[in-house]
């Protein structure tokens, strides 16, 4: 049975994501007018991926607990199987926290060809913040060829814009230069309790 409270988290996380000029999200983008200098991580291999991202994790942020939380600590980074084919992160460890953003890094020889996001879904602006902010950061290491209002397109049309009033309802996908962006809703007994994000290469 769809609760009344979903709306509000629904709500909660959609608006975060389309006004908020106090988020960290915003106080990334470049005040002064400058190009963000960064390569995509789709298509490098792993050491590869984790250094473009720290970098341009290390270009947005402002100061150091916004770098700390979003950077990936390459010894912290380990293999989800004997298969070694996903690698596996999760930030903030140093946080006192039951929500957790998980971060899957998918692998075939050697080449990363897509990413598989968790973002928890909780009754805070910080958490808000976060999950638009990550989104963005995977947006850009999928193609580093979209700007700003390229990027926050692709929220628009995977659905993160959209009003609800089922939690089901969330989500969507699309297709832009080859990379595949999916987002989609996990519910437990009509309970929203977070957010996959996946994007992938498309051969050919």
């Amino acid at each position: 049975m769809f609760e009344p409270d979903i709306v509000i988290l629904v709500f909660l996380l959609i608006t975060s994501c389309t006004t908020s000029t106090d988020s960290n999200v915003d106080e990334s983008e470049p005040t002064t007018g400058e190009e963000i200098s960064f390569d995509q991580g789709l298509g490098k291999n792993p050491s590869e991926f984790v250094a473009n991202w720290n970098k341009l994790v290390d270009e947005i942020s402002e100061d150091e607990e916004t770098l700390l939380y979003f950077s990936i600590n390459p010894d912290k980074v380990q293999w989800a199987s004997t298969d070694q084919n996903i690698l596996f992160y999760q930030f903030g460890l140093n946080e006192n926290t039951q929500s957790a953003f998980v971060l899957n890094i998918l692998v075939a020889d050697d080449i990363v060809e897509g990413v598989e996001f968790f973002s928890p879904v909780a009754d805070d602006e910080v958490t808000s913040q976060r999950t638009r902010l990550f989104f963005l950061i995977i947006i850009a290491m999928s193609d580093n060829t979209l700007n700003k209002e390229g990027r926050d397109s692709v929220l628009s049309k995977v659905g993160l814009y959209d009003e609800v009033d089922n939690p089901n309802q969330i989500g969507g996908g699309v297709s832009i230069n080859n990379i595949r962006y999916v987002v989609e809703p996990l519910v437990d007994r009509g309970v929203l309790r977070g957010i996959n994000f996946y994007t992938t290469r498309k051969s050919g």
